[in-house]
């Protein structure tokens, strides 16, 4: 009895820890996103070359958001920046334990700069809500953990946000990035692209991609890799990581085959860049 007793002390400890997070998350983001700005304005020009300003989202203190300093890698802020024709946006995030950070870049970017309009909606995901499932694998296209904050209510945004950290935090390694682009597709019906925020993990349900109708700017927050390359190319996107970009817009890939075999990807693509 009293072993049981201690289990469930645990067991609570542990449930009320996780759910502390959230709302600390939620709490370092408002303050990140209300944080003293310069007043400097960075000047660049859209693919078109017409030139555009945009508002420095750095803030003049450090932040940190889940014991990650916003101030290590601004690879969201640098690719919004660069990109001014990226307006009214469908903006898709991986909300796993690595990328909280980034999420406040979005929103704090967005903050600073409203006159852009980068954003029409926003999809965090989990892969998979792991603090909440029960246990078995993660099924192709139905793992879950997918949430539609409105960026445009902040404590509404925040609200969502929390829930979605409490309820999972990744637990392992490939995400459901397409997932969450599809689940994106089918909620907004502007047909605008969509931005993809992730780490280079595998993406669990690539295989799927086909399904994707729009093209899908990746921005990643560390390097490159072969899923995300699979994923922008045959979107007809781009690819932004620390200190690269590749865009994709003018590559159509005419035929696209993906086997899935034990979580390894192989892909064979047929393309061709129009000139």
């Amino acid at each position: 009895m009293k072993n049981l007793l201690r289990i469930t002390i645990i067991a609570l400890t542990f449930w009320g820890l996780a759910n502390a997070q959230g709302a600390e998350i939620a709490r370092e983001i408002r303050n990140y996103m209300n944080a003293e700005t310069s007043d400097e304005m960075i000047e660049v020009k859209d693919k078109a070359g017409k030139t555009h300003y945009v508002r420095s989202a750095a803030t003049t203190t450090a932040h940190h958001i889940g014991g990650q300093n916003t101030s290590t890698n601004t690879v969201v802020f640098d690719a919004f920046n660069a990109h001014p024709e990226w307006q009214n946006m469908n903006v898709v995030v991986d909300w796993t334990g690595s990328m909280y950070s980034y999420v406040g870049q979005v929103v704090r970017w967005h903050h600073v700069n409203k006159d852009k309009q980068l954003m029409n909606s926003m999809v965090l995901f989990n892969d998979g809500d792991d603090r909440i499932r029960q246990s078995g694998p993660k099924n192709i296209g139905s793992t879950g953990g997918i949430y539609f904050p409105d960026h445009l209510e902040i404590d509404n945004f925040l609200q969502t946000v929390a829930t979605a950290v409490d309820n999972g935090g990744g637990g392992d390694g490939p995400e459901n990035d397409v997932e969450a682009i599809i689940a994106a597709q089918a909620h907004d019906q502007s047909g605008n692209d969509f931005v993809l925020i992730a780490d280079a993990t595998r993406i669990r349900d690539i295989s799927l991609v086909h399904q994707i109708k729009r093209p899908v700017h990746v921005i990643l927050c560390d390097h490159v890799s072969p899923d995300y390359i699979t994923l922008a190319r045959t979107t007809g996107g781009s690819i932004t990581w620390p200190g690269g970009y590749t865009d994709y817009s003018q590559v159509q890939c005419t035929t696209h085959h993906v086997t899935v075999c034990n979580h390894h990807h192989s892909h064979d693509m047929a393309c061709h860049v129009h000139e």
